[in-house]
Protein backbone atom coordinates (compact mmCIF):
# COMPACT_ATOMS: atom_id res chain seq x y z
CA UNK A 1 0.00 0.00 0.00
CA UNK A 2 1.24 3.59 -1.42
CA UNK A 3 1.95 6.28 0.83
CA UNK A 4 -1.10 8.33 -0.28
CA UNK A 5 -3.70 5.53 -0.14
CA UNK A 6 -2.51 5.30 3.43
CA UNK A 7 -3.62 8.79 4.33
CA UNK A 8 -6.55 8.49 3.18
CA UNK A 9 -7.53 5.14 4.55
CA UNK A 10 -5.57 6.46 7.84
CA UNK A 11 -8.70 9.36 8.10
CA UNK A 12 -10.93 6.29 8.04
CA UNK A 13 -9.70 5.15 11.51
CA UNK A 14 -7.38 2.91 9.85
CA UNK A 15 -6.79 -0.54 8.66
CA UNK A 16 -10.12 -3.24 9.36
CA UNK A 17 -9.31 -5.71 11.79
CA UNK A 18 -7.50 -8.97 10.95
CA UNK A 19 -10.33 -11.20 10.63
CA UNK A 20 -11.70 -8.86 7.55
CA UNK A 21 -8.30 -7.60 6.47
CA UNK A 22 -8.21 -9.78 3.16
CA UNK A 23 -11.73 -8.40 2.19
CA UNK A 24 -11.20 -4.89 2.93
CA UNK A 25 -7.91 -5.18 1.37
CA UNK A 26 -9.55 -5.37 -1.91
CA UNK A 27 -11.72 -2.46 -1.53
CA UNK A 28 -8.50 -0.25 -1.10
CA UNK A 29 -9.15 2.93 -3.32
CA UNK A 30 -6.90 3.21 -6.30
CA UNK A 31 -4.70 6.25 -6.74
CA UNK A 32 -5.28 8.11 -9.36
CA UNK A 33 -4.67 11.59 -8.02
CA UNK A 34 -1.92 13.86 -6.99
CA UNK A 35 -0.31 12.68 -3.53
CA UNK A 36 -1.91 14.16 -0.38
CA UNK A 37 -0.93 14.98 2.58
CA UNK A 38 -1.18 13.56 6.16
CA UNK A 39 -3.41 15.43 7.53
CA UNK A 40 -2.85 18.24 9.32
CA UNK A 41 -2.32 19.07 13.09
CA UNK A 42 -5.68 20.29 14.14
CA UNK A 43 -5.54 20.31 17.41
CA UNK A 44 -7.19 18.12 20.15
CA UNK A 45 -10.63 16.74 20.21
CA UNK A 46 -13.31 18.74 22.86
CA UNK A 47 -12.22 17.46 26.35
CA UNK A 48 -14.92 15.77 28.61
CA UNK A 49 -17.14 18.32 29.51
CA UNK A 50 -18.30 16.07 32.15
CA UNK A 51 -15.98 13.82 34.24
CA UNK A 52 -18.10 12.21 37.22
CA UNK A 53 -21.82 12.31 36.74
CA UNK A 54 -23.05 11.97 40.71
CA UNK A 55 -25.15 14.52 41.30
CA UNK A 56 -25.85 15.53 37.65
CA UNK A 57 -29.23 15.91 36.43
CA UNK A 58 -30.07 13.42 33.97
CA UNK A 59 -33.24 13.52 30.95
CA UNK A 60 -33.47 10.02 29.29
CA UNK A 61 -36.40 10.50 26.47
CA UNK A 62 -38.22 6.46 25.75
CA UNK A 63 -36.18 5.58 28.97
CA UNK A 64 -38.70 3.47 30.35
CA UNK A 65 -37.39 0.22 29.17
CA UNK A 66 -34.93 -1.18 26.87
CA UNK A 67 -32.30 1.23 25.93
CA UNK A 68 -33.58 4.20 27.75
CA UNK A 69 -33.71 2.34 30.89
CA UNK A 70 -30.25 0.22 30.96
CA UNK A 71 -29.08 3.96 30.63
CA UNK A 72 -31.31 5.40 33.43
CA UNK A 73 -30.11 2.21 35.64
CA UNK A 74 -26.29 2.80 35.01
CA UNK A 75 -27.06 6.85 35.59
CA UNK A 76 -28.46 6.10 39.02
CA UNK A 77 -25.66 3.63 40.30
CA UNK A 78 -23.34 6.08 39.45
CA UNK A 79 -25.09 8.69 41.77
CA UNK A 80 -27.11 11.27 39.05
CA UNK A 81 -30.44 12.19 39.43
CA UNK A 82 -32.39 10.64 36.74
CA UNK A 83 -35.54 11.59 35.02
CA UNK A 84 -37.20 9.23 32.76
CA UNK A 85 -39.85 10.07 30.04
CA UNK A 86 -42.21 8.44 27.97
CA UNK A 87 -45.19 8.71 25.82
CA UNK A 88 -47.66 7.41 28.25
CA UNK A 89 -46.87 6.04 31.84
CA UNK A 90 -48.21 3.19 31.00
CA UNK A 91 -44.13 1.13 31.42
CA UNK A 92 -43.39 3.32 34.59
CA UNK A 93 -44.38 0.55 37.23
CA UNK A 94 -42.23 -2.04 36.00
CA UNK A 95 -39.07 0.64 34.97
CA UNK A 96 -39.46 1.77 39.16
CA UNK A 97 -38.64 -1.89 39.78
CA UNK A 98 -35.24 -1.81 38.66
CA UNK A 99 -34.54 1.53 41.65
CA UNK A 100 -35.04 0.94 45.34
CA UNK A 101 -38.36 2.07 46.56
CA UNK A 102 -39.40 5.69 46.97
CA UNK A 103 -35.91 6.99 45.61
CA UNK A 104 -35.62 10.67 45.26
CA UNK A 105 -33.06 10.38 42.96
CA UNK A 106 -35.61 9.10 40.16
CA UNK A 107 -38.63 11.02 38.54
CA UNK A 108 -40.88 9.69 35.47
CA UNK A 109 -42.55 12.19 33.06
CA UNK A 110 -45.18 12.02 30.75
CA UNK A 111 -43.66 13.52 27.35
CA UNK A 112 -44.62 13.29 23.61
CA UNK A 113 -41.13 13.99 22.25
CA UNK A 114 -43.03 15.13 18.83
CA UNK A 115 -44.39 17.87 20.97
CA UNK A 116 -42.28 21.17 20.55
CA UNK A 117 -44.16 22.81 23.27
CA UNK A 118 -44.33 20.17 25.32
CA UNK A 119 -40.12 20.13 25.73
CA UNK A 120 -40.14 23.26 27.33
CA UNK A 121 -42.60 22.24 29.83
CA UNK A 122 -40.93 18.78 30.55
CA UNK A 123 -37.55 21.11 31.07
CA UNK A 124 -39.45 23.34 33.35
CA UNK A 125 -40.69 20.25 35.33
CA UNK A 126 -36.98 18.65 35.48
CA UNK A 127 -35.66 21.95 36.74
CA UNK A 128 -38.37 22.59 39.01
CA UNK A 129 -37.59 18.77 40.50
CA UNK A 130 -34.17 18.73 40.49
CA UNK A 131 -32.55 21.88 38.57
CA UNK A 132 -31.08 22.04 35.40
CA UNK A 133 -30.13 19.08 33.31
CA UNK A 134 -26.75 18.62 32.88
CA UNK A 135 -26.79 15.65 30.37
CA UNK A 136 -29.81 14.37 27.55
CA UNK A 137 -30.40 11.58 25.93
CA UNK A 138 -32.35 11.82 22.95
CA UNK A 139 -33.33 8.20 23.57
CA UNK A 140 -37.02 7.82 22.05
CA UNK A 141 -36.93 5.93 19.07
CA UNK A 142 -39.80 3.89 16.60
CA UNK A 143 -38.32 1.05 14.69
CA UNK A 144 -40.64 2.04 11.76
CA UNK A 145 -40.52 -1.60 9.38
CA UNK A 146 -41.53 0.96 5.90
CA UNK A 147 -39.74 1.16 2.88
CA UNK A 148 -38.54 4.21 1.86
CA UNK A 149 -39.88 3.91 -1.31
CA UNK A 150 -42.84 2.51 -0.88
CA UNK A 151 -44.17 4.10 2.91
CA UNK A 152 -47.07 6.32 2.82
CA UNK A 153 -46.38 10.21 4.27
CA UNK A 154 -47.91 9.29 7.35
CA UNK A 155 -44.99 6.62 7.50
CA UNK A 156 -42.62 9.22 6.99
CA UNK A 157 -44.14 11.86 9.14
CA UNK A 158 -44.12 9.36 12.09
CA UNK A 159 -40.42 7.73 11.76
CA UNK A 160 -38.97 10.82 11.36
CA UNK A 161 -40.88 12.88 13.72
CA UNK A 162 -40.06 10.72 16.49
CA UNK A 163 -36.64 9.84 15.49
CA UNK A 164 -35.21 12.97 13.90
CA UNK A 165 -37.16 15.48 15.44
CA UNK A 166 -37.51 14.70 18.85
CA UNK A 167 -34.08 15.17 19.06
CA UNK A 168 -34.29 18.53 17.01
CA UNK A 169 -37.00 19.11 19.64
CA UNK A 170 -34.32 18.37 22.35
CA UNK A 171 -31.67 19.85 21.46
CA UNK A 172 -33.82 23.44 20.31
CA UNK A 173 -34.91 23.08 23.97
CA UNK A 174 -31.89 22.23 26.24
CA UNK A 175 -28.77 23.68 24.14
CA UNK A 176 -29.69 27.48 25.51
CA UNK A 177 -30.59 26.18 28.81
CA UNK A 178 -27.18 24.51 28.96
CA UNK A 179 -25.31 27.60 27.22
CA UNK A 180 -26.78 29.83 29.82
CA UNK A 181 -25.77 27.79 32.75
CA UNK A 182 -22.44 27.51 31.69
CA UNK A 183 -21.59 24.02 33.75
CA UNK A 184 -20.28 21.16 32.04
CA UNK A 185 -22.93 19.64 29.62
CA UNK A 186 -23.37 16.86 26.55
CA UNK A 187 -26.07 15.37 24.70
CA UNK A 188 -26.66 12.06 23.78
CA UNK A 189 -28.53 10.86 20.67
CA UNK A 190 -29.59 7.49 20.19
CA UNK A 191 -29.10 6.57 16.50
CA UNK A 192 -28.56 2.60 15.06
CA UNK A 193 -26.28 0.65 12.91
CA UNK A 194 -29.24 1.87 10.51
CA UNK A 195 -27.68 5.42 10.56
CA UNK A 196 -24.71 3.58 9.38
CA UNK A 197 -24.99 1.40 7.05
CA UNK A 198 -28.38 0.83 5.32
CA UNK A 199 -29.54 -2.86 4.29
CA UNK A 200 -32.55 -3.81 7.22
CA UNK A 201 -35.02 -3.15 4.88
CA UNK A 202 -36.54 -0.50 7.18
CA UNK A 203 -35.98 2.31 5.17
CA UNK A 204 -37.78 5.19 6.29
CA UNK A 205 -35.88 4.52 9.99
CA UNK A 206 -32.51 3.90 7.96
CA UNK A 207 -33.02 7.68 6.51
CA UNK A 208 -34.04 8.97 10.25
CA UNK A 209 -30.94 7.50 12.11
CA UNK A 210 -28.52 8.96 9.37
CA UNK A 211 -30.12 12.51 9.58
CA UNK A 212 -29.80 11.71 13.94
CA UNK A 213 -26.09 11.03 13.30
CA UNK A 214 -25.36 14.01 10.82
CA UNK A 215 -27.20 15.74 13.68
CA UNK A 216 -25.29 15.42 16.22
CA UNK A 217 -21.70 15.93 14.04
CA UNK A 218 -22.66 19.17 13.16
CA UNK A 219 -23.66 20.23 16.63
CA UNK A 220 -19.79 18.62 17.49
CA UNK A 221 -18.73 20.79 15.04
CA UNK A 222 -20.93 24.25 16.04
CA UNK A 223 -19.86 23.07 19.93
CA UNK A 224 -16.85 21.84 20.38
CA UNK A 225 -15.66 25.34 21.83
CA UNK A 226 -18.58 25.78 24.24
CA UNK A 227 -19.29 23.57 27.64
CA UNK A 228 -21.40 21.05 25.91
CA UNK A 229 -20.33 17.80 24.69
CA UNK A 230 -21.86 15.77 22.07
CA UNK A 231 -22.11 11.79 21.26
CA UNK A 232 -23.52 9.93 18.17
CA UNK A 233 -24.69 6.63 20.08
CA UNK A 234 -24.81 3.84 17.82
CA UNK A 235 -26.49 0.68 19.21
CA UNK A 236 -26.75 -2.59 17.95
CA UNK A 237 -29.19 -5.12 18.32
CA UNK A 238 -30.04 -4.74 21.90
CA UNK A 239 -32.71 -6.49 24.50
CA UNK A 240 -35.58 -3.81 23.73
CA UNK A 241 -39.50 -3.47 22.75
CA UNK A 242 -39.06 -1.78 19.61
CA UNK A 243 -40.75 -4.31 17.56
CA UNK A 244 -43.82 -3.21 19.31
CA UNK A 245 -43.68 -0.03 17.97
CA UNK A 246 -46.42 -0.16 15.86
CA UNK A 247 -48.52 -0.06 18.63
CA UNK A 248 -47.59 3.57 19.75
CA UNK A 249 -48.03 5.23 16.49
CA UNK A 250 -50.63 8.48 17.38
CA UNK A 251 -54.07 7.74 15.69
CA UNK A 252 -53.58 10.98 12.91
CA UNK A 253 -50.78 8.93 11.58
CA UNK A 254 -51.88 5.36 11.38
CA UNK A 255 -52.18 3.75 7.57
CA UNK A 256 -55.80 3.29 6.37
CA UNK A 257 -54.49 0.49 3.74
CA UNK A 258 -52.77 -2.91 4.44
CA UNK A 259 -48.68 -1.91 4.27
CA UNK A 260 -46.97 -2.37 1.04
CA UNK A 261 -45.53 -5.74 1.27
CA UNK A 262 -41.42 -5.70 1.81
CA UNK A 263 -39.49 -5.57 -2.13
CA UNK A 264 -37.04 -8.55 -1.66
CA UNK A 265 -33.71 -8.26 -0.09
CA UNK A 266 -30.58 -8.70 -2.44
CA UNK A 267 -29.16 -12.13 -2.33
CA UNK A 268 -32.27 -13.39 -0.32
CA UNK A 269 -32.86 -13.65 3.19
CA UNK A 270 -35.72 -11.16 5.41
CA UNK A 271 -35.44 -8.07 6.03
CA UNK A 272 -33.36 -7.65 9.27
CA UNK A 273 -34.71 -5.84 12.43
CA UNK A 274 -33.89 -1.76 12.50
CA UNK A 275 -30.07 -1.26 13.14
CA UNK A 276 -29.44 -5.28 14.13
CA UNK A 277 -28.22 -8.68 13.01
CA UNK A 278 -29.16 -12.14 13.57
CA UNK A 279 -27.49 -13.29 16.81
CA UNK A 280 -25.18 -16.04 16.96
CA UNK A 281 -25.62 -19.21 18.64
CA UNK A 282 -22.20 -19.47 20.02
CA UNK A 283 -21.61 -18.62 23.85
CA UNK A 284 -20.58 -15.06 23.70
CA UNK A 285 -17.07 -14.69 25.60
CA UNK A 286 -18.24 -11.49 27.73
CA UNK A 287 -21.62 -9.30 27.95
CA UNK A 288 -20.38 -6.93 25.68
CA UNK A 289 -20.16 -9.69 22.43
CA UNK A 290 -23.34 -11.29 24.05
CA UNK A 291 -25.93 -10.33 20.57
CA UNK A 292 -28.46 -9.03 21.34
CA UNK A 293 -26.85 -6.78 23.98
CA UNK A 294 -28.06 -6.50 27.61
CA UNK A 295 -29.32 -2.80 27.66
CA UNK A 296 -27.43 -2.43 31.19
CA UNK A 297 -24.21 -3.14 29.32
CA UNK A 298 -25.06 -0.73 26.56
CA UNK A 299 -25.80 1.88 29.26
CA UNK A 300 -22.27 0.90 30.68
CA UNK A 301 -20.85 1.97 27.28
CA UNK A 302 -22.92 5.31 26.74
CA UNK A 303 -21.57 6.10 30.32
CA UNK A 304 -17.78 5.81 29.14
CA UNK A 305 -18.35 7.50 26.52
CA UNK A 306 -19.80 10.66 28.14
CA UNK A 307 -17.02 10.87 30.41
CA UNK A 308 -15.11 11.00 27.48
CA UNK A 309 -16.83 12.76 25.17
CA UNK A 310 -16.54 10.80 22.55
CA UNK A 311 -18.22 12.24 19.04
CA UNK A 312 -19.25 8.50 18.05
CA UNK A 313 -20.34 5.79 20.70
CA UNK A 314 -20.55 2.72 18.78
CA UNK A 315 -21.38 -1.00 20.07
CA UNK A 316 -21.00 -3.37 17.52
CA UNK A 317 -17.37 -2.74 15.70
CA UNK A 318 -18.01 -6.03 14.14
CA UNK A 319 -19.62 -3.43 11.24
CA UNK A 320 -16.39 -1.80 10.06
CA UNK A 321 -15.76 -3.41 7.34
CA UNK A 322 -19.21 -2.27 6.04
CA UNK A 323 -18.31 1.38 7.11
CA UNK A 324 -15.04 1.13 5.21
CA UNK A 325 -16.95 -0.55 2.35
CA UNK A 326 -18.97 2.45 2.26
CA UNK A 327 -16.63 5.46 2.83
CA UNK A 328 -14.21 3.78 0.28
CA UNK A 329 -17.46 3.76 -2.19
CA UNK A 330 -17.35 7.36 -1.50
CA UNK A 331 -13.64 7.68 -2.05
CA UNK A 332 -13.85 5.66 -5.15
CA UNK A 333 -16.32 8.12 -6.71
CA UNK A 334 -13.77 10.87 -5.70
CA UNK A 335 -11.31 9.90 -8.42
CA UNK A 336 -11.24 12.48 -10.92
CA UNK A 337 -11.78 11.89 -13.95
CA UNK A 338 -8.95 14.74 -15.21
CA UNK A 339 -5.66 15.64 -13.44
CA UNK A 340 -6.63 17.76 -10.73
CA UNK A 341 -4.50 21.20 -11.13
CA UNK A 342 -1.91 22.10 -8.94
CA UNK A 343 -3.86 25.13 -7.57
CA UNK A 344 -6.60 22.68 -6.61
CA UNK A 345 -5.23 19.66 -5.69
CA UNK A 346 -3.46 21.84 -2.81
CA UNK A 347 -6.02 23.69 -0.92
CA UNK A 348 -7.39 22.27 2.56
CA UNK A 349 -11.01 20.49 2.42
CA UNK A 350 -11.59 18.96 5.62
CA UNK A 351 -13.93 21.87 6.49
CA UNK A 352 -13.88 20.90 10.12
CA UNK A 353 -11.83 19.49 12.29
CA UNK A 354 -13.40 17.59 14.00
CA UNK A 355 -13.18 13.63 12.29
CA UNK A 356 -9.23 14.15 12.56
CA UNK A 357 -9.52 15.04 16.23
CA UNK A 358 -11.59 12.24 16.88
CA UNK A 359 -9.13 9.83 15.21
CA UNK A 360 -6.23 11.21 17.48
CA UNK A 361 -8.57 10.64 20.72
CA UNK A 362 -9.88 7.65 19.79
CA UNK A 363 -6.73 6.26 19.37
CA UNK A 364 -4.90 7.76 22.34
CA UNK A 365 -7.86 6.39 24.17
CA UNK A 366 -8.34 2.84 22.96
CA UNK A 367 -7.36 0.93 25.94
CA UNK A 368 -10.32 1.06 28.69
CA UNK A 369 -11.67 -0.16 31.40
CA UNK A 370 -15.10 -0.23 31.79
CA UNK A 371 -16.73 -0.95 35.15
CA UNK A 372 -19.46 -4.40 34.57
CA UNK A 373 -18.30 -5.37 31.75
Amino acid sequence: MDENTMNRRALLGGMAAAGAAGTIGALTPRDATAAQPAAPDMGTSQAPTITDVRGKVVYITGGSSGIGLGIAQVMHEAGANVVIGNLDDKQFADALKKFPDNDARIHTVVHNVMDKDGWQRTADEIEKKYGPVAILVNNAGVGLQQLASTGTLKDWEWGMGVNLWGPIYGVNAFVPRMLAGKSGAHIVTTTSTSGLLPGSGAGIYTVSKIAAIGLMEELRQELRETNIGTSAFVPGLTQTNIGQSESHRPEDLKNTAAPTAALPRAGGGAPRAPGGQRPTAAAPPSPYWARPQDPVVVGRVVLDGILHNDLFIVLQPEYRMGMEARMNAFLESMTPVQPMPAAIASGNYYRTPIYVQEIAHRKATQKRTIPGI
